[in-house]
């Protein structure tokens, strides 16, 4: 484990006594409580220090969920839920009153999981603020995802291991952008353009493997990572980066 890892804080909801919605053959505790298990491998696997709420059928209170978060010194907290009541489509809330920070975190989570999941036909009911508890009472940025309607056609997706799957790694893509992500294994070249490193031209030098960078912008083939959150930085090929290859 490397030091100073990032810190997620996965929070699935509900669980125990307590069921959540349910519809469909679906049941809120048991289904979030799967992806929490997804996401949690999914993360490990890009270099994230997890906690857990729970890993099995328990119930925890509301404020207990922020202490655990809290005690465990998160740098994000994210809440698994699915929804039911008469509507149709995923949405996100961030407490009513936070940072302009939070609000960029709750922006960049949210078009990374819509543009995995509206490829299965989810609808897009936006980006929300609410007094949840889970969200007043943890101490570092908090946000509550929904996933779904499970009494509606959205049960057809929700209960999809392909839509899981997605879902999960919209989140971890989310995740990645806003902590950055550690080059962990193979070094790369770094280059002026895109088109240079596609084309393996005006090398300005290499990123060492095990260097903490940020994706500043990315292409089909391509990522430009930096140093410095926020400021330009030198284009790689994404097959170096992730296998070593050209």
């Amino acid at each position: 484990m490397r030091k100073n890892m990032t810190k997620i804080w996965i929070d699935a909801g509900h669980g125990g006594k307590d069921s959540g919605a349910s519809g469909n053959g679906l049941v809120e505790k048991n289904w979030v409580l799967t992806v929490a298990k997804q996401l949690q491998t999914e993360l490990v696997k890009a270099g994230f220090e997890v906690g857990m709420t729970r890993t099995n059928d328990t119930f925890y209170e509301l404020s207990d969920r922020a202490k655990k978060a809290n005690s465990f010194k998160a740098d994000l907290f994210i809440s698994l839920h699915f929804n039911a009541g008469g509507g149709k489509g995923y949405e996100d809330y961030i407490y009513t009153s936070v940072p302009a920070a939070t609000v960029e975190i709750q922006k960049i989570i949210h078009k990374n999981i819509i543009t995995k999941v509206t490829k299965h036909g989810m609808n897009d009911r936006g980006m929300k603020k609410a007094n949840f508890a889970v969200l007043r009472e943890t101490a570092m940025d908090a946000i509550l995802l929904e996933a779904g309607f499970c009494d509606s056609t959205d049960a057809l997706i929700l209960e999809k291991k392909a839509y899981q799957t997605d879902y999960c790694l919209g989140i971890v893509s989310a995740v990645q952008e806003i902590f950055g992500a550690m080059v962990t294994k193979y070094r790369a070249g770094k280059y002026l353009t895109s088109d240079d490193a596609i084309s393996g031209t005006n090398i300005k030098g290499y990123l060492e493997a095990g260097t903490k960078v940020f994706v500043y912008k990315e292409t089909e083939k391509t990522l430009n990572l930096t140093t410095t959150k926020g400021v330009p930085g030198s284009w790689v090929l994404k097959t170096e980066v992730n296998t070593g290859k050209r």
